[in-house]
Parts: C-alpha cells; sequence; structure tokens
C-alpha cells in the first residue's frame, strides 16, 4: 500500500471535510478521513460527515437528557433524520416538523414519537399541547428566518434553540429582552468546528450504531455528477426526504 501519512495510507478509501464536483481530487493528507471498514462508500458520503454534526448538536451543543422533548425542524431531510436517531439514542422524545404527510413517514422510521405538519398546524402550539403545555427542552433548526417565531414559541423556560442553518434565508436581528420575557431561553448558532477532537470517538460509535441497526442513512436519490443542476434544484424544491448523492 505505500507508506502512511497522517493516519492514512495509498489505497485507503477516505472522506474529507469540504465541497468538491469533480471526479479527481488533490487534497493534504491531513483533511482526509479513512472510512472505517463495514461501511459503504455511499454510507459514508451520505452520513459520515453529517452524522457528526448531529452528533456534536445532540451529544455537546445541548446535550439531550433522558425524557426530554426534543422539537426537530425540517426532520425529513438529511441532517433531520440524523437528529432524530441521535436524539433517540440519547433517551429524548422527538416530535418532528415536516412538510407532508409522504414525508412523514420516514420521520416516522427515523423514531419519532410525535408528528407535526408544518402546512396544516400551528407549530408552537401543537408542540405545547404535546408536551402537557410546558415546551420542548430544545429546538433544532436548519431552517432560520421562516421559524424563527415558532421556535423560540416551542421551548418550556430555559429551554434551547439550536440553529444550524437558514434554508429559508438569515434570522434579522432582534431585541434580546425577547429571550427573558419567552421564557430566560438559550439560544446558539451553532457547527461542529468547536468539536473536531471528539470526531474519532464519534467515528467508532457511527460504526456501531450503524452495525446495530440504531442509525440508517436514508439516501433520497443518486445523481451522475454532471446532472448536478438537477440534484439542486430537487433539493431547492424540497422533493426529497434524506441525503442526495452525485456519482462520479
Amino acid at each position: 500500500l505505500g507508506p502512511e501519512v497522517d493516519g492514512v495510507r495509498v489505497g485507503d478509501r477516505v472522506s474529507f471535510w469540504g465541497s468538491s464536483y469533480t471526479t479527481h481530487g488533490v487534497l493534504p493528507a491531513a483533511r482526509l478521513i479513512r472510512i472505517p471498514e463495514g461501511i459503504s462508500f455511499e454510507q459514508a458520503a451520505a452520513g459520515m460527515n453529517q452524522g457528526f454534526l448531529a452528533y456534536v448538536f445532540t451529544h455537546f451543543t445541548y446535550p439531550v437528557k433522558q425524557g426530554d422533548w426534543c422539537l426537530i425542524q425540517a426532520a425529513a431531510g438529511g441532517i433531520g433524520l440524523l437528529l432524530c436517531q441521535m436524539a433517540k439514542i440519547r433517551g429524548g422524545r422527538v416530535i418532528g416538523v415536516t412538510s407532508t404527510e409522504e414525508k412523514a413517514k420516514y420521520v416516522r422510521e427515523a423514531g419519532a414519537d410525535e408528528i407535526i405538519i408544518s402546512k396544516q398546524a400551528d407549530i408552537a402550539k401543537e408542540a405545547r399541547c404535546i408536551t402537557g403545555g410546558r415546551g420542548v427542552s430544545v429546538v433544532y433548526d436548519g431552517v432560520g428566518k421562516d421559524t424563527f417565531e415558532a421556535n423560540l414559541d416551542s421551548l418550556a423556560p430555559a429551554g434551547y434553540l439550536v440553529v444550524f442553518g437558514q434554508s429559508s434565508g438569515y434570522v434579522p436581528p432582534f431585541d434580546l429582552m425577547i429571550l427573558q420575557e419567552k421564557g430566560s431561553l438559550f439560544l446558539t448558532r451553532a457547527n461542529g468546528l468547536p468539536y473536531v477532537r471528539e470526531y474519532p470517538r464519534y467515528l467508532e460509535q457511527f460504526v456501531t450504531w450503524v452495525q446495530q441497526g440504531r442509525l440508517s442513512i436514508r439516501i433520497a436519490r443518486t445523481y451522475p455528477l454532471a446532472e448536478a443542476a438537477q440534484a439542486h434544484a430537487a433539493l431547492e424544491q424540497r422533493q426529497v426526504s434524506g441525503r442526495v448523492l452525485l456519482l462520479p
């Protein structure tokens, strides 16, 4: 196989952080992550690094505790389905928010205890009804502007809003007193960078969970690299539940 550099040998199957629409690439060995045995290329591409984000959000950003109610926006998306499963692994109770009944079946398969169809319901009202009026301990949100107020109104006192994306646009500036008025809430805009040191431990858990069937990675569609524009259109039009892969 040749010499080993930064833990990776020539011939290893590898992943890396970043984006690249290419069939071949040249990268520093330090940026490469060996794909563990028992994990396919497809599972690695669709879930290994994105799974790390779900792991960080549920284990560190807000560590889900046994019995916590967790509301997950866009729960049928690639990271949403992983968040549902990670929260359940931690012992949480999950309310998955999605736009259609068709997508809801995938959220249920990911372990959600309750489903809110966003097009049919007042999210905050439904979340409080499900939790006996108290509200949820944490909201995980990758939508941003369109769901911000509903997220705050869904939280229990001293609840956490973890924002990790802005598919609907950035949250506009707001008065911090709102957080006090709605119950001394916590708000963070999160990513995985502060926790990269946890990646080796996560990767061991990832392999175990996949092999035990506790974590599944839904690949909704695959496209040839030449059809990247169609893949983007499907995502933008919210036609998919799960991950989309481009194949060289």
